[in-house]
């Protein structure tokens, strides 16, 4: 930083001499502008950013332009000019370095975190010099997976480093190739909140269910859910499915999930979007309580809860890849995940959805609430994922829900004014891809009951195949059946 100032006032001093001399004057002009074109280029190596290296300019142009005027003053030339430049940029300076002190004193408690993969025959002991010398700290992403099971998801840390060199450090991180295979920013993902609403619609099918909410369900209609409990009351499943809720939590005490409700890590919920899609996939149906879900009498579905997400319905990378994990190991049938961000989907989040497949587990995700192509947003583009668009009452496609044509499994369910539980008792209607998507989540839980053995692939193919077509179907694929779709699960079709 010295050389750089005194580049700058000795281009000023030559200049200065330049505007002394006649005869020499060009050639000391020319000496003075070389000298300041080195000025700059140093402070273009030696600040990271424009705001201090700007300061430091503006700060070295007051000192110089004070030197030209004081040199022009001495020879009885006009200096005045060059006094009030000298005197606003020195004034600029001032200004620059406050806000370089403001955000230096922002920004050096700030972290970041990157999720780290190392090769598999690689340790973190390797890349230390690194962590070191950016006063990171390090930790296993995910302690449960050992090599053996997973050689990436074993191998991932998670390293948090301040933010201002945070750049700097994933650079690092990159050139060594011998030890590090990935590198990518532990990013948070924040929930669509579905809307709320007091719009619901009753229909007049002949029903079963004594839940004192069943006939304001229209969803239950759409879906040909009421004859499905025609069939269901006289059914023994094989076993239970154990369908996970990846969300805010669960409230496991509310009156109409608590008896299906397994033991699994989150247990409450504070922001209730969790709650609700537990309601939709498996509310204890016929007990003469609240709402109706396809889980007739809780004998086919158990609901697990998984904290992807916080109570204020953000979750990072991490999280969400550390509740699929874990869902995973709790031997669940079906994952049903109601988030996701329009962005590039992260390795981490590919290879717990990989690893969830690799142990049958059927991974479902909302298609998202931007009226966008979901082949854009993630997890919902990740390969193997059934992807869930929404219907309003009319069966169009919702205002709100991205299309899901362009991926390999799309399907849509209701997704408008679905009534649900509340967190903390009591019942809500809300919209969203949200709520659509623990809808089928729900009736791949009764598939998966009924027959434990059944493959994605089949799951997929029987979702589809007796789906019912609606107007938009080739934008958001087939509204799922569920009557048809359990009379071809029982019949090994």
């Amino acid at each position: 930083m010295l050389l750089s100032a005194i580049a700058t006032v000795g281009a000023f001093f030559l200049i200065g001499l330049g505007a002394r001399s006649e005869r020499k004057g060009p050639l000391f002009m020319l000496g003075g502008f070389a000298a300041f074109g080195v000025a700059i280029n140093w402070h273009i190596l030696n600040y990271s950013s424009i705001l201090p290296a700007a300061a430091a300019v503006s700060a070295e142009l007051g000192i110089g332009f004070w030197l030209l005027a004081g040199m022009l003053s001495a020879q009885k030339k006009p200096a005045k000019t060059y006094f009030f430049i000298g005197a606003v940029s020195m004034a600029a300076a001032v200004f620059l370095f406050m806000g370089v002190k403001f955000s230096t004193d922002s920004d050096s408690s700030e972290m970041k975190t990157f999720l780290v993969e190392l090769g598999p025959d690689d340790t973190i002991e390797e890349i230390l010099p690194i962590i070191s010398q950016f006063q990171a700290t390090t930790e296993r992403a995910f302690p449960t997976i050992v090599l053996s099971e997973n050689e990436d998801l074993s191998q991932v840390y998670l390293v948090t480093v301040s933010a201002l060199r945070s750049s700097e450090f994933v650079d690092e991180l990159r050139l060594d190739v011998e030890n590090v295979d990935h590198v990518e920013f532990n990013f948070e993902v924040t929930l669509n909140d579905p809307v709320s609403s007091t719009n619901q619609a009753s229909f007049s099918d002949t029903i079963l269910e004594n839940d004192p909410m069943a006939s304001e369900q229209w969803a239950l209609h759409a879906i040909n859910g009421h004859a499905a409990h025609a069939i269901l009351k006289d059914i023994t499943p094989v076993r239970k499915a154990r369908v996970a809720i990846l969300d805010t939590g669960v409230d496991a005490s509310h009156e109409d999930v608590t008896l299906t409700f397994s033991v699994s890590p989150a247990v409450s919920d504070l922001h209730g979007h969790g709650s609700h899609c537990a309601g939709i996939a498996g509310a204890f149906t016929n007990n003469r309580i609240g709402i109706a879900s396809l889980n007739w009498e809780g004998r086919f579905i158990d609901i697990l809860g998984y904290q992807a997400l916080n109570d204020q319905g953000t979750g990072s990378i991490e999280m969400i890849s550390q509740a699929i994990i874990d869902a995973t190991k709790d031997k669940a049938d079906v994952i049903s995940m109601s988030l996701g961000a329009k962005a590039e989907t992260p390795k981490v989040i590919k290879d717990a959805i990989a690893y969830a497949r690799k142990n049958r587990v059927i991974v479902i995700a909302s298609a998202g609430n931007s009226n966008e192509d979901a082949i854009d947003h993630m997890p919902s583009n990740v390969e193997g994922v059934i992807v869930v668009s929404a219907v309003d009452e009319n069966l169009r496609k919702a205002k709100f829900s991205n299309t899901n044509m362009s991926l390999k499994r799309p399907i849509t369910a209701p997704g408008v004014n679905i009534l649900s539980l509340k967190t903390g008792g009591g019942y809500v209607t809300m919209s969203g891809t949200s709520m659509s998507t623990p809808v089928v989540s729900g009736l791949v839980g009764i598939m998966r009951a009924l027959n434990p053995d059944i493959s994605e692939d089949e799951v997929y193919s029987l979702l589809e195949g007796n789906g019912k077509t609606v107007k938009d179907s080739d934008r958001i694929g087939k509204l799922i059946d569920s009557n048809a779709t359990i009379k071809a699960v029982l019949q090994g079709s």
